[in-house]
């Protein structure tokens, strides 16, 4: 239990820290992206009807993807920090709720991720690890990785992603579960606020140490507000105004830009501009 918490401790801090150069792949379709070929014809058509409905019917988002391995994609750092980077990259979901998900299947490492997005609670996680450990893995050390994607799949449809649609309590898991997630669980929780900070100061170090453009000093400050946009659909567009002064020599300038939620959208389209903050589950056969 010791090693398992320093461990997810680990991870939580390692996303506080810049991201390493990746080669993310690109997304080919918001339901279904099986590039390492291991659903079957039929599966394959019932999950993307289901997934489709899903969003059809409740505005949740939904994907599968399947990869030979992480590697290639500059994955080397292990299976939670690749899934992350990637769901957020895809921007998986509704951006303000972000309630999307993610189950990606690494054929060659042979390592499962269920991916949530950071608007479900602690609970989802535990049911998405039981999801993992009786409905995925098991098939697939069957060598059924078909039948354990489609199953898998369906289970976080049914248990995790309609019931919050609905507003409904989600089901609890087995109590030996819970024992031994809900620990992990709580910390994973307490790593995310230490994850926000990190960034916050993270980012704050790198604009401080931007030279001003007027006398060469260092120590800029920003004043971020939110804004009110459209898209050329009509459609809400989260803006920010951000004035950057030098306190120096006073020299100021103003500028607007995207959230980061909507430059996601804007660069990737297809998906909502949802993020994850490394809820879910993992496992491997």
């Amino acid at each position: 239990m010791i090693r398992a918490a320093i461990g997810a401790a680990l991870i939580w801090l390692a996303l506080a820290l810049p991201p390493r150069a990746q080669d993310l792949p690109e997304w080919q379709h918001t339901s279904i992206n099986d590039f390492a070929g291991l659903l079957g014809g039929e599966d394959t058509r019932l999950l993307d009807q289901a997934l489709i409905a899903l969003h059809d019917e409740t505005g949740i988002e939904g994907t599968v993807v399947t990869l030979p391995d992480r590697a290639r994609h500059g994955g080397r750092d292990g299976l939670e920090p690749f899934a992350t980077p990637l769901f957020n990259d895809w921007g998986v979901g509704d951006a303000r709720r972000n309630d999307g998900f993610m189950v990606l299947v690494l054929r060659d490492d042979r390592e499962a991720r269920i991916e949530l997005g950071a608007g479900y609670p602690a609970t989802a996680d535990v049911i998405a690890q039981e999801i993992m450990d009786e409905a995925i893995l098991p098939r697939f050390r069957s060598d059924r990785m078909s039948e354990g994607l489609r199953d898998g799949t369906l289970a976080v449809i049914d248990r995790i992603a309609r019931p919050t649609a609905e507003g409904r309590p989600l089901q609890a898991p087995s109590r030996r579960l819970v024992d031994q997630i809900l620990p992990l669980a709580m910390l994973g929780a307490f790593g995310f606020i230490l994850v926000r900070i990190g960034r916050d100061i993270l980012a704050r170090i790198r604009h401080a140490h931007r030279p001003c453009p007027v006398c060469g000093g260092r120590g800029l400050t920003e004043e971020v507000e939110p804004l009110s946009a459209t898209d050329a659909a009509g459609k809400p567009v989260p803006r920010q105004s951000v004035w950057t002064r030098c306190p120096r020599c006073g020299w100021s300038r103003h500028s607007i830009r995207d959230t980061p939620a909507a430059r996601s959208r804007s660069r990737r389209g297809g998906f909502g501009g949802g993020r994850s903050s490394g809820g879910g589950a993992s496992g491997r056969w």
